[in-house]
């Protein structure tokens, strides 16, 4: 009877350390399981997401020339052509005296301007339906 006791028991112990090794295996399957779908979730989610930048996509910042009439001023061309891309005239102005090297706001008429904008389409919309 003791030698039966004894492999009893091993057999006893064999079958616990056996049942440990199988929730420890089962635990981390189950672990590895939800990481990956956690994992695969956030990978599509970002490409699904509706993040959008400040300008639109598709839509591009294009230049062109103007000519100036008598009596125009920086900021009545700003008034004009300014879009909800700028802050403020003061940035469109800023921005049309570095685009044309201009030093001073002295514009003569007869002279043409570089004024940027934004469209999807590539061509300027007609004045002041930007």
């Amino acid at each position: 009877m003791r030698r039966q006791d004894r492999i009893s028991e091993r057999r006893i112990q064999s079958n616990r350390l056996r049942r440990c090794y199988e929730r420890r295996r089962n635990v981390l399957l189950f672990l590895t399981t939800v990481c990956l779908a956690l994992s695969l979730t956030f990978t599509f989610s970002g490409f699904m997401s509706n993040a959008k930048e400040l300008e639109t996509p598709g839509e591009h910042k294009y230049y062109t020339s103007i000519l100036i009439r008598e009596g125009d001023t920086l900021w009545s061309i700003a008034r004009t052509y300014m879009d909800l891309h700028y802050s403020s005239e003061e940035d469109y102005i800023r921005e049309l005296c570095r685009i044309n090297r201009l030093s001073d706001e002295e514009l003569r008429a007869g002279m043409y301007l570089i004024i940027p904008y934004f469209s999807q389409q590539g061509f300027l919309p007609a004045a002041g339906y930007l």
